[in-house]
Order: structure tokens, then C-alpha cells, then sequence
């Protein structure tokens, strides 16, 4: 079966909401990057808070994207590991086998924690502890509040007021997102972008399920662009 997209000429899913996609085409993040490449560089720890949807893992992807090949990044996303995380093991992991068998660890890695909030306050202090031994140069979170993550009075200090919140969106940034994806497609105006953006609890990452929703439903009904009854169809009154 062919995949729905490419009835719409698009070689790959627009709407694909996989966080190692579209990392080149961040919209208002620019500062937040910023900020987070100059604790990388500077050996820091920094907190990037946000909403479910609106970007925390495309951001720590666009960085482990920007250092691939170095061997210096380390992602992990403890929402599927959390209290089984072992940073030891993660560590030695990098040297690989010689690494396990001679107990070595590598220095000056960069730790991408992501969804920090699912740590236990344990594993937080082991990795304040390679922090402090130079087995980790800098440490980035991302969680949806600051407060969630179970972290130690010592550790907080260390974070001190380096917590960045990523900010909402408006309409002209929803459909920035949208059109860095479609381009000037006329599968969907910019007006159309707009209203699901509102039916979408203006939530980029639900504003992509939704166009990909609708855009189904296009395909099925043999149409080639996305109308206002479309969008009722699939999301209602719902604003």
C-alpha cells in the first residue's frame, strides 16, 4: 500500500512527529539553543522545562545531531529506562568491550537526560557524582516542571537559576511549523493551519497528529487538499 503522503508528493511524512525528524527547522527555539550550547561548552548543568508536545526531545536531538561522530553524547530518555538506569554501565558502555573489561570510563561526555522527572533521587546523585569526576562535562534536563525531578538540596544548588522554559506558540509560529514541513503545498492554507492549530489545544506536537489525521481522510476521499469540512469532520467544534 502507498503510503498516504506520497499521493501528496512528498518523498517522506510530513507530519511525522519523530523527534529526530525536522531538528534543522525548530521554530522560537532559537534562544533555548542557544542557551543550551553555552552550558555544553561553558561545563554546565542546565534545565530545559516544557509542556508534553511542545518540543523538549527535538531539542536535545538537534544537539546530539549537531555532535554526531563525536562520541562525547549520551541520550537517555528516563521515561523508558527511570529507575534502571545504571550511569555507570551507560559509561562504560562508550568504551565498549575493552571498556568493560579494564573498568574504564570515558571523560568529559555530555549527558542529555530527558524527562528527567522519572529519575529516582538516587540515580540523580550518582550522576551529580560523575558530574563532580569529569566523567560528565555538562548535563542537560528536560522535564515538565522543575520541581517534578527528584533531586537532592546539593544538586539543586549546582542548577542554581539555569532553567530555561520553552515558550508557547502563536499562530504565525504554528504555521511556520507547518509550512517547514509542506512547503508551499496547497494541501492545507494557511488559514486551515490555523484553525486545527485552535482545535489542537494550541499543542504543536497534537497540531501535527491532527494534520496527518485529516490528511488521511483527504487521501481516502480521493481529494487533494485539506477543506474547512475536513477538519470538522475529524476534530469537531472544538476551539
Amino acid at each position: 500500500m502507498v503510503p498516504y503522503y506520497e499521493l501528496f508528493d512528498f518523498d517522506k511524512d510530513p507530519f511525522s512527529t519523530n523527534p529526530k525528524r525536522f531538528t534543522d527547522k525548530l521554530v522560537n527555539m532559537d534562544e533555548i539553543l542557544k542557551e543550551m550550547y553555552y552550558r555544553i561548552k561553558s561545563a554546565n548543568l542546565l534545565v530545559v522545562k516544557g509542556k508534553s508536545g511542545f518540543g523538549r526531545t527535538s531539542l536535545l536531538m538537534h544537539v546530539a545531531q549537531r555532535y554526531n561522530g563525536s562520541g562525547k553524547i549520551i541520550y537517555i530518555n528516563s521515561e523508558k529506562i527511570g529507575k534502571d538506569l545504571n550511569i555507570t554501565k551507560v559509561l562504560k558502555d562508550k568504551y565498549g568491550i575493552i571498556g568493560k573489561l579494564l573498568n574504564k570510563k570515558p571523560k568529559n561526555m555530555v549527558l542529555l537526560l530527558d524527562n528527567a522527572q522519572n529519575l529516582s533521587e538516587k540515580n540523580n546523585e550518582r550522576i551529580k557524582f560523575y558530574f563532580d569526576q569529569n566523567y560528565l562535562r555538562s548535563i542537560i534536563f528536560t522535564c515538565e516542571e522543575f520541581k517534578d525531578i527528584k533531586i537532592s538540596a546539593s544538586l539543586k544548588d549546582r542548577i542554581g537559576s539555569r532553567i530555561k522554559e520553552i515558550p508557547e506558540i502563536d499562530e504565525h509560529d504554528a504555521v511556520e511549523i507547518i509550512r517547514n514541513r509542506i512547503g508551499e503545498s496547497n494541501l492545507l492554507t494557511d488559514e486551515l493551519i490555523i484553525e486545527i492549530f485552535k482545535r489542537s489545544d494550541r499543542n504543536p506536537k497534537k497540531m501535527i497528529k491532527n494534520c496527518k489525521k485529516i490528511a488521511k481522510l483527504v487521501v481516502q476521499n480521493n481529494d487533494s487538499r485539506i477543506k474547512y469540512v475536513d477538519v470538522e469532520k475529524i476534530l469537531g467544534d472544538k476551539k
